[in-house]
């Protein structure tokens, strides 16, 4: 049966899915007949084409996929449009035990994860259980990675591999493999702050001496915690009592120190791997060893956990650099890309440069800068919007300044001050009458707002990956493509939230005179359903 046969029930492909349903059926088939054949398929899509109706469809076909989603909010919507053809789980903390009905204890500090409790059918037990036994497995990335890494999951290899907005699968899975301590666990379980050095191989004597003592630490919180207990109380009716506080505290030690412990290992055995020190000069800041590369155990997930895998986003950047950065060689990699069937007009980018922004030009241009954003502001009086900005830090003095030059258009603006807070401020901005305007610098993925919900959107400063961060500044000098390609793909990401389906529209500002520079060093990166919507802004022709 072909592709198009499996796609979602009570949907139509369209044009362009279809082209690309039909391309990716011959390379499953030649796939299937050829042993030698690519088996990592990469799909570029712009923004608005359904690449979730792609997914379902391609998970359906094979009837045993694994579906990885980037955040934890694509679930939900996955859930919502296909909840009959997905099984969905998370991490153990968005369950509840239901062993106490009277007050909210996660899973993870449940019944189960007790000494001596029972082994018991709990909803995140359950959720995950229902998700390997059905045939979709819907995960985060974040989640299905640390199974497999952290716990040594070995979960069933199955037909299929998809990975949703898997432009951001190199940064999740570097972040899964990273070793991290906070400022507490250091005093805690180190003997205090530990020094800051510049190379990761020195952490390594001094990191190994504390696994025979924390180990030790760990066995004595085990025995506390099966002292817990008062002598007079029959097991059973303990476990029926919730976890008092200080078992809670005993619990979550007992969870974070062996996760240290593993941590540790992980670093002090690893030395193969090339590692990179992040360690702000902050006071409390937290110490970081990050694999520079995750080349190897990329290319282990995806080949280990199913047969085929399929790479899903709007852009993923030359094949060339997708299979280096996986661990793959560029002939195992077969790409499929379309153009967007949206006209310009419904998607324009508006260009109005302040300056180039850069760290060293901020403070100067900032004053022009927010003047602009004020002006936009006044000019869609009636338009919900969103205003992506570089930092939290960088939103706070917009919302200030905003407050002092125009206080009406201050009112409109929502400020998402963590990425915790995305969830109640998107509900927030779609429950509201009123033409709100979000506030973010996280809100350049995985966020659908469609039709009146988004009519304008401002990019205040080029997405450039920031290199003040020591791993993005290795990752850069080991390869100047990379960070070109890691700009571009947040580019795309942002641009692609102002039109979501064939019948939607919205206007993007770009206010950073970088823009036209980036374009013109990188073209050849760019995709043309981009790069026609910024020749039109530029009023020039492409460039040569």
């Amino acid at each position: 049966m072909s592709l198009v046969a499996h796609f979602p029930e009570g949907f139509t492909p369209r044009r362009e899915q279809a082209r690309l349903l039909d391309a990716l059926e011959s390379a499953l088939a030649e796939a299937d007949a050829d042993p030698t054949a690519p088996r990592l398929f990469v799909v570029e899509a712009p923004p608005g084409i359904g690449k979730s109706h792609l997914a379902v469809t391609l998970a359906r076909w094979s009837e045993s996929a694994y579906l990885l989603t980037s955040q934890k909010l694509l679930q939900d919507q996955y859930e919502r449009e296909f909840g009959d053809v997905v099984q969905l789980v998370k991490g153990r903390d968005n369950y509840a035990c239901e062993r106490y009905p009277d007050g909210r204890v996660p899973t993870s500090l449940g019944m189960c994860r007790r000494p001596r409790g029972p082994a018991c059918q709990c909803p995140y037990a359950r959720a995950k259980a229902a998700a390997l036994a059905g045939p979709v497995f819907c995960a985060n990335t974040w989640y299905f990675a640390t199974l497999r890494h952290w716990h040594a999951e070995q979960l069933p290899r199955r037909r299929l591999l998809i990975v949703d907005e898997a432009h951001s699968l190199e940064n999740q899975l570097v972040n899964v493999h990273a070793v991290r301590f906070t400022a507490a666990e250091m005093k805690e379980w180190l003997g205090g702050l530990l020094p800051r050095l510049d190379i990761a191989d020195e952490y390594r004597p001094l990191l190994a001496p504390h696994l025979e003592r924390l180990d030790a630490e760990l066995e004595a919180i085990v025995r506390s915690l099966e002292a817990v207990r008062p002598p007079d109380l029959e097991p059973d009716v303990f476990l029926q009592m919730p976890p008092s506080r200080d078992e809670v505290i005993l619990l979550e030690r007992r969870d974070a120190l062996a996760g240290a412990l593993a941590r540790l290992r992980a670093f002090v055995d690893g030395a193969d791997k090339e590692w990179i020190v992040r360690y702000a000069a902050d006071p409390g800041a937290p110490l970081e060893l990050t694999p520079l590369g995750v080349a190897v155990d990329a290319r282990a997930l995806l080949t280990d956990c199913a047969e085929l895998t399929v790479l899903l986003s709007a852009y993923l950047g030359p094949s060339a650099v997708v299979a280096e950065t996986l661990g793959f060689a560029e002939d195992d990699v077969r790409a499929f890309v379309t153009s967007s069937p949206f006209p310009l007009e419904q998607r324009p980018i508006v260009y109005r440069p302040v300056g180039a922004l850069s760290r060293a030009s901020l403070a100067a241009l900032e004053p022009s800068l927010f003047a602009e954003i004020a002006g936009i502001l006044a000019a869609h009086p009636r338009d919900k919007g969103l205003i992506h900005v570089a930092s939290y830090a960088a939103a706070r003095r917009l919302m200030a300044d905003v407050a002092q030059r125009a206080p009406l258009e201050a009112r409109r603006l929502i400020f998402v001050e963590s990425s915790g807070a995305k969830a109640a401020a998107l509900e927030r901005h779609r429950a509201s009458a009123a033409p709100s305007v979000l506030v973010s610098p996280s809100l350049r993925e995985g966020v659908d707002l469609p039709d009146d919900f988004l009519r304008f959107q401002i990019i205040t400063k080029m997405p450039y990956p920031d290199l003040g961060d020591p791993w993005i500044a290795a990752r850069r000098a080991r390869d100047p493509r990379w960070y070109a390609v890691e700009t571009a793909k947040a580019l795309m990401q942002t641009y692609g939230r102002s039109c979501r389906h064939a019948e939607d529209h919205g206007v993007t500002y770009v206010l950073d005179a970088q823009f036209e520079r980036f374009l013109q060093h990188n073209r050849p990166l760019l995709p043309e359903w981009f790069l026609d919507a910024a020749h039109a802004a530029l009023r020039v022709s492409p460039f040569e």
